[in-house]
């Protein structure tokens, strides 16, 4: 199968651009995405879908997807004959399924369509991720290895100008069920080159696991005031909620402070992590763990069964 991927040209700035899509409080309402006739940028347009059950609204977007736009000025993002042959939902995982024209698009369009695909999806409150095949293959990037599970979160927006946009795999690492051991889990994102990866980690570790047999490390309303990098060492500067007590009674404090740390890590090459809670560093977490730090990587915290490593790249269960 040919792998599609490359360099993604400044034409992944105006996804950012065309804003993240939301799921919102009207059931029926949603944004469609398609192109200018440039085929340089994504476009908008509302719609309301007509099905009431969940397989029917993603047949209905899907198939919006595929049809000419209202607009004379915008097109649909499927060119070159390709073809949406199929969908399944299973867990919050929803499959696309397209034909083998998939793998003939240019970069700008294929990154056109992945993005419109995905930013349309998972407005459905029942659609977490979605996975792409391509024929009787799943969708892979340039060194062969499968793209795997995608969010809008993946498709990083910004407003400042710029020409290029970067693709990082990222080894995150969120708690196990029990709160006692760390699972990795690995995150295909692309993000500007206005943002810095140490900041894109935090943001990815905000968001929380794709996997639902995992928890996350962080409360929902943590704000990351600012993490920055040098002579080997990051600075992280959380604010005052991330001492908040969570509901994980059970998520012992090392788990969350090296899931960071490992996470960082891992991606960053650095040697240790440093927190601060707005701007302190003498302080207590849950009451038991002092975060002077610095803190270095932690393996022994990681679980090393396959079986429960979350990866992105582990084939999807059929009928995302």
């Amino acid at each position: 199968m040919k792998k599609i991927f490359g360099s993604f040209l400044a034409v992944l700035l105006l996804i950012g651009m065309a804003g993240c899509a939301k799921k919102g409080t009207d059931s029926s309402g949603y944004q469609i995405y398609y192109t200018n006739m440039e085929r340089t940028k994504l476009v908008p347009e509302s719609y309301h879908t007509q099905s009431g059950d969940t397989g029917g609204v993603a047949a209905e977007l899907l198939a919006k997807l595929a049809t000419p736009s209202v607009s004379a000025e915008h097109t649909s993002l499927l060119t070159s004959g390709v073809e949406i042959t199929g969908n399944s939902l299973s867990d919050g995982q929803l499959t696309v399924n397209f034909n083998d024209a998939y793998q003939k698009l240019d970069n700008a369009s294929e990154i056109l369509l992945r993005a419109g695909v995905v930013m349309t999806m998972t407005q459905m409150q029942d659609v977490r991720t979605v996975v792409f095949h391509i024929g009787n293959d799943v969708l892979r990037d340039i060194s062969g290895e499968p793209v795997g599970a995608m969010t809008a979160g993946m498709f990083i927006n910004t407003q400042v100008g710029t020409n290029s946009y970067k693709y990082a795999s990222l080894s995150l690492y969120f708690s196990n069920r029990d709160g006692n051991k760390l699972v990795r889990e690995v995150r295909n994102v692309h993000y500007s080159s206005n943002t810095t990866l140490e900041r894109v980690v935090m943001e990815q570790l905000l968001q929380g696991p794709m996997n639902t047999q995992l928890l996350p490390l962080l409360p929902e309303d943590v704000r990351v005031l600012s993490v920055t990098v040098g002579d080997n060492l990051c600075t992280l500067n959380l604010s005052k909620e991330f001492l908040n007590v969570r509901g994980d009674e059970n998520l012992l404090p090392e788990v969350t402070i090296y899931g960071i740390v490992n996470s960082l890590c891992d991606v960053l090459g650095v040697d240790r992590v440093q927190f601060q809670v707005e701007g302190q560093t003498n302080v207590l977490y849950k009451e038991s763990l002092n975060l002077t730090g610095p803190f270095h990587r932690n393996s022994e915290l990681i679980e090393t069964s396959e079986s429960t490593e979350a990866k992105q790249d582990a084939k999807p269960s059929i009928g995302l």
